[in-house]
């Protein structure tokens, strides 16, 4: 009887442990206005970007990776690495 016990206490231990860490992995709430200001900040870029292969900046990364902020639901952190990166190529922001 113990040993029973035993594993329904395992059990209930692990769909705790497993309900707790689904709650954690969860991802933000989408926020559809965000995210297609993050898309129209990117289309910005790409359209002005010129396709320089023999210098790399590093600013295609950071642009790929505050695309992936915002798809992970981390808005304003991607929307200001875009902005920013769009000004000081100078290229004008569009109003929100």
């Amino acid at each position: 009887m113990s040993a029973m016990i035993s594993l329904a206490s395992r059990l209930m231990a692990c769909a705790a442990l497993a309900a707790t860490a689904g709650a954690c992995a969860s991802a933000p709430p989408a926020s559809p206005k965000l995210m297609a200001r993050c898309t129209q900040l990117y289309a910005l870029w790409v359209r002005y970007e010129p396709v320089l292969t023999l210098i790399h900046t590093g600013q295609k990364v950071r642009v790929e990776l505050a695309m992936v902020d915002c798809q992970h639901g981390r808005y304003e952190a991607g929307i200001q690495e875009l902005e920013k990166i769009l000004r000081r190529g100078r290229i004008p922001l569009p109003p929100n």
